[in-house]
């Protein structure tokens, strides 16, 4: 494997991990130990990890060690905000030319999402909720043809996804179709301020997780 595949591979497989919370904020990261679990050298293992530290993902601290780091909350709110107004803009370009395909669409997305919430637990439930969810919201760019932007968007945020994964495990579920529902709902009405109102409802809903989610973890978070 050349130096710069191993490299990025490392920093997919770590980036996953932390974005899952299989790795938790404040957890160590041993360059060695992770090498070995990947079966490549240290040196893009080091890479990777150097990566991550630029991205607010991992904390390097010099004679202590690497840590996964906290989730930042002025970096999740800049992410939040940004998803907001661009989402926001999708779903208007949407709104302005809505066809019975696209909200059929959406509400089999939702339908989707309520079995899979209601289904037996596994190790892989909480993951497979969230991707029901990001197609949910992916629908729109796709309707407009620019779904590129989405998954640029998607891989580019960090915090926020920590969050709404997070958020899944603690079993904030069942807001989630309704919230849905009410997108889809002035979608198909054709109301441009209920749209509005409810996409920022919904992705508002990430202050009240904070706030419970600090309670159980205080040391998850920090303030970039």
């Amino acid at each position: 494997m050349a130096a710069s595949s191993a490299r990025e591979a490392a920093y997919q497989t770590l980036w996953g991990r932390i974005v899952t919370m299989e790795l938790k904020p404040g957890d160590p990261l041993n360059d060695r130990e992770l090498a070995e679990e990947m079966g490549i050298s240290r040196t893009p293992v080091r890479e990777a990890l150097i990566m991550l530290n630029i991205a607010h993902m991992v904390t390097i601290k010099p004679q202590s060690g690497t840590y996964v780091a906290p989730i930042d909350l002025k970096l999740m709110r800049l992410e939040q905000f940004t998803r907001f107004t661009l989402e926001k803009e999708m779903l208007f370009h949407v709104h302005k030319h809505c066809r019975a395909e696209h909200i059929a669409a959406y509400r089999a997305n939702i339908e989707e999402y309520i079995a899979a919430a209601s289904g037996p637990d596994s190790p892989l439930k909480t993951s497979h909720m969230m991707e029901i969810d990001n197609k949910f919201h992916r629908l729109a760019f796709e309707f407009c043809g620019m779904e590129e932007n989405f998954d640029y968007m998607l891989a580019s945020f960090k915090h926020i996804e920590r969050l709404r994964l997070f958020g899944l495990m603690m079993g904030e579920t069942a807001s989630v179709p309704v919230q849905h529902g009410k997108i889809v709902d002035a979608l198909e009405s054709g109301n441009s301020e209920a749209l509005e109102q409810a996409l920022r409802e919904h992705l508002q809903q990430y202050k009240a997780l904070v706030q419970e989610a600090r309670k159980i973890h205080p040391d998850y978070f920090m303030e970039g």
